[in-house]
């Protein structure tokens, strides 16, 4: 099928070469999947959006200037493939409150304009491996109160801009060693309430734009020498509702952190 695709993108380019209007060949290039046979969730809420009659009466032009994409609360169990092709302006998607999980391989892919994707409150067990990777202006991520167990390898790499990242309320129970290595604006990662035990060395050493932090209310019992020294922008580091025997906020584990550390007691808001 992307043999087929990257053939038929080759030929109408050619086309183009030849004088043939742009737009003809933009109408062809995008119609991969035809509105009317997508999720009828989604495609009556574009619809809906766009204020046309029907899913016939949608133009690929219509589909391109879409900004944002409400699909919250539609009690959605699944996606099809190519439910989201044709909408390379999409600013924002949500995708909360559903019923969600998971999520076909590739499902984002067409969306390269997108900054902020909400997934949280669904009931993901797993996310495909690539499945942001065409993300790069993604500045805001949600997939807290889910059932993830755990993340792919370099399941974030491609999330250059991102800026905040929630991950709460999951079945966590490890992280990839280098998971958030890419992740170098970072400015504030939640993963409270899921079942960490340990963390990997070295995990949040490239998060040098973070500024908040919650790691509470998971199984912790130890932390790694160092874990938090590259984190000299952070202001709350939350770390309450663990397992950890023993420390204060004088211990040389965070001397890099200038802000406020919550071990124990009421935690910072929002942290």
């Amino acid at each position: 099928m992307k043999l087929l695709k990257a053939a038929i993108v080759a030929a109408l380019s050619a086309l183009a070469a030849t004088g043939c209007s742009t737009s003809k060949v933009d109408t062809l290039v995008a119609a991969d999947v035809d509105l009317c046979d997508r999720t009828p969730e989604v495609r009556d809420a574009i619809v809906r959006v766009l204020g046309a009659d029907d899913c016939a009466a949608v133009s690929n032009q219509s589909l391109r200037g879409l900004p944002r994409l409400d699909l919250r609360d539609r009690q959605l169990t699944t996606l099809s493939a190519g439910v989201f092709d044709g909408l390379a302006g999409l600013g924002e998607l949500f995708l909360s409150r559903n019923e969600l999980t998971a999520l076909p391989a590739g499902v984002f892919d067409g969306l390269t304009g997108l900054q902020g994707l909400y997934l949280n409150h669904n009931q993901l067990t797993a996310l495909p491996a690539g499945v942001f990777d065409r993300l790069t202006r993604l500045e805001e991520l949600g997939l807290h109160e889910n059932q993830l167990t755990t993340l792919p390898d370099g399941v974030f790499d491609g999330l250059t801009s991102l800026r905040v990242l929630y991950l709460s309320n999951n079945q966590l129970t490890a992280l990839p060693a280098g998971v958030f290595d890419r992740l170098t604006s970072l400015q504030r990662l939640r993963l409270r309430e899921n079942q960490l035990t340990a963390l990997p060395a070295g995990v949040f050493d490239n998060l040098t734009s973070l500024v908040g932090l919650s790691l509470r209310e998971n199984q912790l019992t130890t932390l790694p020498a160092g874990v938090f020294d590259n984190l000299t922008h952070l202001r709350h580091l939350a770390l309450r509702n663990n397992h950890l025997v023993g420390l204060t906020r004088n211990d040389p584990l965070f001397a890099a952190v200038s802000g406020k550390v919550v071990i124990g007691g009421q935690n910072p808001p929002g942290a």
